[in-house]
């Protein structure tokens, strides 16, 4: 009953329409407390709702000050996306607005096509995100999903190129496996079974 009767027509036209907005500023808000940005993405992946053009502009513009948000409040948001319906709406989101690099450039890394004399590999984020979203299609499990996530995250570090075979990412799934406790610790996830359940999926993915 407090709210301003344009504020209240706006949100119910929002709603309606399944737009997340900013209720003032969004550079205010988002400087206010930059976590607000990673949970606006949070509630159009949940929601099935979109970003308002200015909130998203005003994202990307504030991305940087992500910096100054704990680990442990970023990955609590980070779960609720992964344990979305469609998780990868979220993660396109957090590329798309560069917030991605930042918090998680392990992911960020995946992404990209690499052509050498007109050979190229498939986009290993797309991938990556068609997978994570198969195993939500099928599963609640937060871990499996994590998993899925992470199962080709060493590609960039193992990629090369042969001329006669091509693209290859040879042992890709055994030096992905010894770089999930490090982005389990970096991410303030749990560094028990959890862990080690990840980590095996991870260097079991290939197998039949």
């Amino acid at each position: 009953t407090d709210i301003p009767a344009f504020f209240a027509e706006q949100f119910v036209a929002d709603l309606q329409a399944g737009i997340i907005r900013t209720p003032v500023d969004p550079d205010v808000t988002f400087s206010d407390d930059p976590l607000r940005m990673i949970r606006g993405v949070r509630f159009a992946t949940q929601l099935g709702f979109r970003l308002a053009p200015e909130t998203f502009e005003a994202i990307c513009r504030n991305r940087e000050r992500i910096a100054i948000v704990s680990k442990e409040r970023i990955t609590t948001e980070l779960n609720k996306i992964i344990a979305s319906p469609v998780p990868s709406t979220g993660f396109y989101l957090l590329e798309k607005t560069g917030l991605l690099p930042l918090i998680f450039p392990e992911l960020a890394a995946l992404g990209g096509v690499e052509t050498v004399s007109g050979h190229a590999h498939k986009d290993n984020f797309v991938h990556t995100l068609k997978v994570l979203d198969n195993v939500a299609a099928k599963s609640d499990n937060l871990w499996l999903r994590w998993a899925a996530l992470l199962h080709d995250i060493a590609k960039p570090r193992t990629k090369s190129y042969d001329p006669r075979a091509g693209w290859s990412f040879h042992g890709h799934e055994v030096v992905g496996s010894k770089m999930i406790p490090a982005v389990f610790r970096s991410m303030r996830l749990p560094m028990n079974e959890k862990m080690k359940y990840v980590q095996k999926l991870v260097f079991l993915h290939l197998r039949p």
